[in-house]
């Protein structure tokens, strides 16, 4: 995968309790990404996710403003659901809808549930190449 540092959202962020992604991305004039061709927001588990009761999970979503001040946020897709045990290496991906990227700006959101973490950190960003390849053993018999 190719990492854009324009299209970066996190960067081994530390996910201990809800927040915005530290980076913000600005499209300027370009709205409605995804048009014509897939885009993905893939996360990285950097450092695992634990809490003491391995009960917190982290809605991870889109949000998007006009302004870089996020004064007026607005949620428009949710991407996934971290559990509390993610391992280090754990990979989420999510295809980006069509209209989730509306205005100028956007951002992740991370929204902690059932408590905060103690530990955790991820890194995550937009792209149109995902690493999904699966080998399967192929089904051949022979006779």
């Amino acid at each position: 995968m190719l990492v854009d540092a324009q299209n970066l959202y996190s960067s081994a962020q530390a996910l201990t309790a809800t927040a915005a992604s530290t980076n913000l991305i600005d499209h300027g004039a370009a709205r409605d990404l995804g048009v014509g061709e897939n885009l993905y927001v893939v996360l990285v588990v950097d450092v695992a996710l634990t809490d003491s009761g391995s009960d917190t999970t982290v809605a991870v979503t889109v949000e998007t403003d006009t302004s870089a001040a996020f004064g007026s946020a607005t949620t428009t897709q949710t991407l996934f659901t971290i559990a509390a045990t993610a391992a280090i290496g754990t990979v989420y991906i999510a295809r980006l809808a069509p209209s989730a990227i509306n205005e100028a700006f956007s951002r992740l959101k991370y929204t902690m549930a059932n408590g905060n973490l103690t530990t955790g950190s991820v890194t995550a960003f937009i792209t149109h190449d995902i690493d999904k390849y699966t080998s399967y053993p192929d089904n051949v018999t022979i006779s």
